[in-house]
């Protein structure tokens, strides 16, 4: 089924890239392979208690980064439930997954809103959310646009945000390597992740 264009505007970058067959190793199949690696653009966030997550300092770490927001009435839930889902098949290998959901609606959504929601599908999934001034920075070096824009059915002073579908795979030198595909089934993920690991 077909998402609302508003909710799953998949960023520029993602078009423009080139979808590999084959690389050195197994590289996931569920995607877009980013050939060559790039090195991830800078995102660096506060907490719910103040301190700073700095992208480039997870050293070693499969690192998963999404865009979106916590009013989202589709794409959001779909892929945090399906990336719960998948990080639950992998059983004790899951601990090697570090998935973070970055929103980019600051006017309705605070570090604790968005802590609370990334939570609420799996407990180790981190909410983060980008200030005005960070999501014009992060829209601008990650390739994609955030618009505000009225949906059918919406009430009064409600509306939706534009943000990427995919989810973006960071490796542990801090290189963006893939990105994967909105609407992968969880054992997809999982039998990705595995090949990533």
């Amino acid at each position: 089924m077909m998402m609302p264009a508003t909710v799953v505007r998949t960023c520029s970058v993602l078009l423009a890239a080139t979808l590999i067959a084959g690389c050195d190793g197994k590289p996931p199949e569920h995607g877009t392979l980013i050939d060559p690696p790039q090195t991830a653009p800078p995102l660096h966030l506060s907490f719910v208690d103040g301190k700073e997550f700095d992208l480039a300092a997870q050293h070693l770490r499969l690192t998963f980064v999404y865009f979106g927001y916590t009013h989202c009435p589709d794409a959001c839930p779909t892929t945090l439930t399906d990336w719960a889902r998948a990080r639950a098949l992998l059983g004790s290998s899951a601990a090697k997954v570090h998935f973070i959901f970055v929103s980019v609606d600051p006017s309705r959504d605070t570090p604790e809103i968005a802590q609370r929601y990334a939570r609420q599908f799996d407990s180790t999934f981190v909410g983060l959310v980008a200030t005005p001034e960070q999501v014009a920075k992060i829209s601008k070096d990650w390739g994609f646009a955030v618009d505000h824009e009225e949906m059918p059915g919406m009430k009064m002073g409600e509306y939706g945000v534009s943000h990427p579908a995919g989810v973006y795979f960071v490796d542990g030198e801090n290189r963006w390597r893939f990105v994967f595909a909105p609407e992968t089934k969880p054992a997809d993920i999982a039998s990705d992740l595995k090949r990533l690991m």
